[in-house]
């Protein structure tokens, strides 16, 4: 039996557009309990963020623990839902076998984004924080233990591309708040200038450019706060090499079946 050439190119690439292709908002319509997240990565546009990435985990919250989040502005919601996206495959199991003496940190999509200051980018877990739940994992900010959510039971996942986690409530930090306005301050000579004032005030609705030792403004890669550098998703290399032995081995397949009587 012989197939034209073309229908196997065809075919190879339908197969490898849908290994990583995912659609988080069509994941999430399954889920009624998780409408009002999803209507707002929607709203936000978060979700075409999500979907265009390969290795991420979405730690999402049920309708009820989404009102710290829905009395913000569509502005302030996108960066908290950000907050949310760690970039990174975790499914409950790997984040039960996570170190115990010390807490992991995980980039986010806020970090990538290029928005945030310090450490105000990244999240942590902690194995046998405050959490009942969960196998006893808590996620929280990296910079402040204050805002923290337990881990309650993973939702859906499609290995190892992404994978959603319900946690107990949102994390809202206290800096992207909207910042009290400084009085207006008249610059005294050219070479001074109102960016220069000291009260004015830093935070995440400052311009994007990232501190030292945070991710870039093209988020290709951050830096964690202690240092070292942590890839935004899943390698290029490895992603590649992946495609590679999986078409070997369907040009294999195929040669195989077409020399059959």
């Amino acid at each position: 039996m012989n197939f034209p050439i073309s229908t196997l190119l065809l075919s190879y690439f339908c197969l490898f557009s849908c290994s990583y292709a995912f659609n988080i908002t069509q994941m999430l319509s399954n889920y009624k309990d998780f409408s009002t997240f999803n209507d707002y990565l929607t709203r936000t546009t978060v979700a075409d963020q999500i979907n265009k990435r390969e290795s991420l985990t979405i730690f999402v919250v049920d309708n009820g623990a989404m009102g710290s989040v829905t009395k913000k502005s569509l502005d302030m919601a996108s960066k908290i839902l950000s907050l949310h996206v760690a970039l990174e495959y975790f499914d409950t199991k790997k984040l039960q076998q996570l170190p115990t003496n010390e807490p992991t940190l995980m980039t986010t999509l806020l970090q990538a984004n290029g928005q945030p200051t310090g450490q105000q980018g990244f999240l942590k877990a902690t194995i046998g924080g405050n959490s009942s739940g969960g196998g006893g994992v808590s996620i929280s900010l990296a910079s402040s233990s204050d805002q923290s959510a337990s881990v309650v039971q993973s939702v859906t996942s499609q290995p190892y591309n992404i994978s959603v986690i319900q946690i107990s409530n949102a994390i809202v930090p206290n800096i992207i708040s909207p910042p009290t306005a400084a009085p207006t301050k008249m610059p005294s000579s050219p070479s001074e200038s109102p960016a220069d004032s000291p009260g004015s005030p830093k935070g995440l609705l400052d311009s994007p450019n990232a501190a030292p030792g945070t991710g870039t403004a093209d988020g290709s890669t951050a830096a964690s706060p202690d240092g070292k550098s942590k890839s935004s998703g899943t390698s290029p290399v490895f992603s590649v090499s992946y495609a590679f032995v999986i078409s070997v081995v369907l040009i294999l397949f195929t040669w195989s079946f077409m020399k059959l009587p």
